[in-house]
């Protein structure tokens, strides 16, 4: 994705997380530029927990 807005993904993100829906976080996460996943703490925060749960 070349356009987006951070708040967007931050809300399904938190969505997804409460719903344990890891399978997307980690779908979005390799659609958005590696750059912005990494500069924004709540977004990488997510992703971690979300692979973390796919890996038990």
């Amino acid at each position: 994705m070349k356009v987006f807005r951070i708040e967007a993904v931050r809300a399904g993100f938190k969505k997804a997380w409460q719903e344990k829906d890891d399978q997307t976080i980690i779908g979005i996460s390799k659609r958005i530029p590696p750059k912005v996943l990494e500069e924004d703490p709540k977004l990488l925060m997510w992703y971690d927990q979300a692979v973390t749960r796919i890996g038990d």
